[in-house]
């Protein structure tokens, strides 16, 4: 397994992560990387900022990385498509107590401590899950989906491309939430979203429309 590099050096939760699964020798962390200048050279919580995205051209042979940013998921998506682009490859950062038998998970995985899949859930690439949320039985989940802490995903929820779920909200089972939708914190969603959808309220309503990223991770 290549040592993992993680790009966004900004929640220290990422960082007792590491560490965790460092005890556990599960992974080899490489560093963290991240586009502040201010950051570089610095250490965050005991691991290396060894820069940004100008250091990829020497990293690419020997490491895999992960993307950590979640504040919106078309930057976490269009920073992970650059990273692709220069040749690196995903890798994992899952924390080491979390039960995945019977789960699928692409590439780019981010998923924190307390998050719980249930069986035959199945995730795309670069998709991240948040401490306390649960994906329950079946769920699918298209790539660079965020799904925020307190989430609840009732079963065979199917997710598209780029879907940000926000804290607490709850989707009922057996719905299906379009590309790029957006789904605000405690929303209540009872109907098909959408894509492109900012869903708000309980139950949950359409608020407006936000464009659909084009482009998928492979360019």
């Amino acid at each position: 397994m290549k040592p993992l590099l993680l790009l966004g050096a900004n929640n220290p939760e990422a960082a007792r992560q590491a560490r965790a699964l460092a005890a556990a020798g599960q992974v080899q962390i490489a560093g963290f990387l991240d586009n502040d200048p201010a950051k570089h050279g610095q250490v965050f919580y005991g691991f290396a900022v060894l820069g940004g995205f100008e250091c990829l051209p020497g990293l690419v042979a020997g490491h895999a990385v992960v993307n950590l940013i979640t504040r919106d998921t078309r930057t976490r998506h269009q920073t992970t498509r650059a990273l692709l682009a220069a040749g690196l490859e995903l890798g994992q950062f899952i924390h080491p107590s979390l039960n995945l038998e019977l789960v699928e998970l692409g590439a780019g995985s981010y998923l924190q401590e307390y998050a719980v899949l249930q069986a035959d859930v199945r995730l795309g690439r670069n998709c991240s899950v948040s401490a306390g949320s649960i994906l329950n039985h079946e769920c699918q989940l298209g790539d660079s989906v965020f799904i925020a802490p307190g989430a609840n995903l009732c079963g065979k929820v199917e997710v598209g491309d780029g879907v940000f779920v926000g804290a607490s909200a709850v989707v009922l089972s057996r719905l299906r939430i379009g590309a790029w939708a957006t789904i605000g914190a405690g929303a209540v969603v009872t109907q098909d979203v959408p894509a492109g959808a900012v869903m708000v309220g309980n139950p949950a309503r359409i608020l407006r429309y936000e464009p659909i990223e084009k482009e998928s991770l492979d360019g």
